[in-house]
């Protein structure tokens, strides 16, 4: 079987189109429909719902499509072989992190990462969980961190560690004089939210037995994907505001009084390293989880005897 027909349906499904998928293959559009028609006819049964717009893969396109994807990932690895056969880690990694970790995650582990490997290039880019994983399947990405447990098919999971929750709390509030905060015993209306969406903010409502909607009484709405932005409005309007354990290494002397342990059992998110199960820059891939091992707390290595609380997100 030739391998360009498989190469051009994958590229179809992504873009939901075939005029642009033509562009982007550089063949005229006549000549993609009938590639993929035969493609279609040599398997005995039809790969994309053309009813559809944007295009969409039929039942039987969609198993095809994640062979398709493995097939072509495992084509691409084939010119990093040189590489990973040598000792030196060497080659580019292109690493997706949702935001509510990279801020605090990266600065810890990247001078550690490239002074130990000179030879290796790291581009990082800040994205949400579902691009990611989008990324992941399509080869876009080498590797992601994100919050997990999650389930996706063809991409496995490798925790590295157990981040503690903590309430950043104004100086103003009732409860700044408390070093430790019972969640049953603080208002709602007092709580700065993350984005609706995001998956720390999926994890606070479930542990606050929050809707995710406006409380009533709450006049101010404020939707961003930054927990520092957040902590500056707690710091400016009051309230309150969930902060993950390694923002606190960065907090200000002046400001770490507003920094509140969540009573026992100790909430926490699982924060994995997420590949393609066909991934070949496993050298890379070693360095980086090495890396990020060895730069973090002892402490966060284990999450046992905590309670942990997934992103509750659909992938």
């Amino acid at each position: 079987m030739d391998i360009e027909p498989l190469r051009y349906f994958a590229e179809v499904i992504r873009q939901g189109s075939f005029s642009v998928a033509a562009r982007r293959l550089h063949i005229s559009q006549p000549a993609l429909s009938m590639r993929i028609s035969q493609l279609e006819e040599e398997l005995g049964y039809l790969l994309i719902d053309r009813s559809a717009r944007p295009l969409v893969p039929t039942h039987e396109g969609s198993e095809v499509l994640v062979r398709v994807r493995e097939i072509l990932q495992d084509l691409d690895a084939l010119e990093d072989v040189a590489f990973e056969i040598g000792q030196e880690v060497r080659g580019e990694l292109v690493l997706g992190i949702i935001p509510t970790i990279s801020a605090y995650l990266v600065p810890l582990f990247i001078g550690k990462l490239l002074e130990s490997h000179p030879g290796m290039e790291l581009s990082v880019e800040e994205m949400v969980t579902e691009d990611i994983m989008e990324g992941l399947r399509w080869g876009d990405l080498d590797a992601g961190i994100v919050s997990t447990p999650l389930s996706v098919r063809g991409v496995h999971f490798t925790p590295l560690l157990y981040e503690r929750f903590f309430l950043y709390v104004s100086e103003h509030h009732p409860l700044n004089g408390e070093d430790t905060i019972d969640l049953n015993r603080f208002d709602p209306e007092d709580l700065w939210y993350l984005r609706e969406g995001n998956c720390f903010q999926n994890q606070v409502n479930a542990m606050c037995q929050l809707s995710g909607k406006r409380v009533a009484g709450q006049r101010v709405s404020y939707s961003s994907n930054s927990i520092e932005s957040l902590r500056r409005i707690v710091e400016n309007r009051g309230g309150m505001c969930f902060i993950p354990e390694l923002a606190t290494i960065h907090i200000p002397a002046d400001r770490e009084e507003m920094v509140k342990e969540i009573a026992e059992p100790s909430p926490v998110r699982e924060v994995s390293l997420a590949v393609t199960r066909s991934q070949s820059k496993l050298k890379l891939i070693e360095a980086l989880q090495q890396s990020i091992v060895q730069s973090i707390p002892a402490a966060m290595r284990s999450g046992e005897q905590r309670t942990l609380y997934s992103p509750n997100l659909s992938l």
